[in-house]
């Protein structure tokens, strides 16, 4: 005689689908949680991100602010001479 299962014991497929049941109950129970974890992702990943950002850039600015007029001084000095001398293409 072969054995039969017996009623009670569950095959490998229903026992993968009370598993899949279960994942998207608690995908479903978590939901609402998902209202306060934007924010918290926004204050510990985005806001951090911009503030190395903005202290990054400010040694950049300061340069700029120093370096430019410098720099724009020589440029009109350059093309006031050339203008003065007659050269062409300046």
């Amino acid at each position: 005689m072969t054995k039969d299962r017996s009623p009670h014991e569950p095959t490998f497929a229903e026992m993968l689908g009370e598993v899949a049941n279960l994942s998207v109950g608690f995908v479903v129970a978590l939901l609402p949680l998902l209202l306060t974890a934007v924010p918290g992702l926004f204050l510990l990943l985005v806001l951090p991100a911009v503030l190395l950002l903005a202290v990054a850039a400010l040694p950049v600015a300061v340069a700029a602010a120093l370096l430019a007029p410098p720099v724009l001084l020589v440029r009109s000095l350059r093309r006031r001479r050339a203008q003065a001398s007659g050269v062409r293409g300046a």
